[in-house]
């Protein structure tokens, strides 16, 4: 958690990537690379995290727009938000 904490932006394909990124309230940009979503988007849609492409949204647009979403103070402050409301 301490590493992840550290980090300015994770990218995962992995459900235990998103989780840990926003509980240690670092934004995370989350690929589900099921075609038409699997449980990645289940749980990014659980934690209202917006930073979510799927298989079939993937380009070099999609991706700058989320990578620049998630260093930007918006989407830092919404992984901080998370981050409170998962430690509860």
């Amino acid at each position: 958690m301490a590493l992840v904490g550290g980090f300015d932006l994770v990218l995962t394909t992995r459900l235990h990537g998103l989780v840990l990124a926003l509980r240690t309230g670092t934004p995370v940009l989350a690929v589900d690379p099921v075609r038409g979503g699997a449980k990645l988007s289940a749980q990014a849609g659980a934690l209202r995290w917006p930073a979510l492409l799927g298989a079939e949204q993937l380009s070099h647009a999609s991706l700058d727009r989320w990578w620049t979403w998630c260093l930007s103070t918006d989407g830092t402050a919404a992984a901080a938000r998370r981050a409170d409301v998962m430690r509860g």
